[in-house]
């Protein structure tokens, strides 16, 4: 499916507080055009946990802060209390993406043609 089409929302999940040392911070960010993971490269990755969720070895402030960068706008927040743990938080982007251009067949562009041919 082309990316103009794609949802304007992703989720975002990740822990406030240090988990241990090796990777303190954890950060889910599912539904992530292509060309987005592309631009955030850069940033340590611990791989996919689904084929929509990538996961980012980042305190989520750094993830929040390159997402703003690429368009996207905090909508929504919680704290997910996930396993009784109130230091994951949940946050809601979307980001404004262009229309898509309109679908012209080739009858109506002949008959567009014909009418401006006709004025």
């Amino acid at each position: 499916m082309p990316d103009r089409f794609s949802m304007p929302y992703i989720l975002i999940r990740g822990n406030l507080a240090s988990y241990g040392h090796k990777h303190p911070f954890r950060v889910l960010v599912s539904g992530l055009k292509a060309a987005d993971i592309e631009q955030l490269n850069r940033f340590p990755c611990g791989g996919y946990s689904d084929e929509s969720t990538v996961v980012y070895l980042q305190h989520p402030c750094v993830m929040l802060t390159a997402l703003e960068v690429l368009g996207y706008r905090v909508v929504a927040s919680s704290s997910t209390a996930v396993k009784q743990d109130y230091n994951e938080y949940m946050w809601t982007m979307r980001k404004e993406f262009s229309d898509p251009e309109p679908y012209l067949s080739e009858t109506s562009s002949a008959v567009i043609e014909r009418d401006n041919l006709a004025n």
